[in-house]
């Protein structure tokens, strides 16, 4: 009898795996897919296997084409395993997370809209195409462009460096509220004292004269003559030689 459980329980396991690899396979090729109208396919080897496993772990065949269709609803390239997850029902985004997203698109709307540059490489919307009606950003997205890079950073961004700005965007989003709760008591140990005596001179030390600077005269190198100013040289010359030779007569 026990012989027979474990056998029964064998073949169910095996089965049971038997499943999964059918469905990761079946998934990799909804992703290959997918990712063939997204683009930025990951690149590394055994990649779409891997999201694939995970994503079998994670929810049923008809939550996984669920998440897909939305994220080719709501996601920017390029589209990662997080993006698939948290699309997947019942693993939605929390509401901070939801917010910090939204705070991005509107940065995004912002920059393409009002941000610009000047002749000296200056960016922000002062120097854009509504420097004097361009709306007030919050504290919390101004105060994040500010140490994440500045505005320079989001108004040069380009598809190769979005995903490293986001990422530093949702960081400096995320540690706002911990950061502006920080005292600057805990920051300054000791505020500067003003002197009001003036400290009494070493009478060791010496005053000693200031060097004199000697004045260097630069001579002006004369700049060339043009075909103009040749040509009235020569007729003026030539004009010197006529009147030498008649005086020689």
């Amino acid at each position: 009898m026990g012989t027979e459980n474990r056998a029964l329980a064998r073949s169910l396991t095996e089965k049971s795996q038997s499943c999964i690899v059918e469905r990761s396979e079946d998934v990799v090729k909804k992703l290959a897919r997918f990712y063939g109208v997204m683009g930025h396919r990951p690149d590394e080897p055994g990649a779409l296997a891997l999201m694939a496993e995970i994503l079998c772990q994670s929810g049923t065949d008809e939550q996984i084409a669920e998440s897909m269709t939305r994220c080719t609803r709501e996601c920017r390239f390029p589209v990662r395993l997080p993006d698939l997850l948290q699309r997947i029902p019942g693993q939605e985004i929390p509401q901070p997370e939801a917010e910090m997203r939204k705070a991005w698109d509107v940065l995004m709307a912002f920059v393409r809209k009002y941000v610009g540059n000047d002749v000296y490489g200056s960016y922000g919307p002062e120097h854009g195409w509504y420097p004097r009606s361009y709306p007030k950003l919050s504290d919390r997205i101004l105060d994040t462009v500010r140490r994440s890079g500045g505005w320079k950073v989001y108004g040069c961004m380009t598809d190769a460096t979005f995903p490293f700005v986001e990422r530093r965007f949702f960081e400096q989003y995320t540690a706002w509220v911990a950061v502006e709760q920080v005292g600057l008591g805990k920051l300054l140990t000791e505020n500067p004292r003003l002197q009001l005596v003036a400290k009494p001179m070493d009478p060791k030390t010496k005053m000693q004269p200031k060097p004199v600077r000697q004045q260097v005269m630069i001579k002006k190198v004369p700049e060339a003559l043009t075909e103009a100013q040749i040509r009235d040289r020569r007729e003026m010359l030539r004009q010197q030689a006529e009147s030498w030779a008649k005086r020689s007569r």
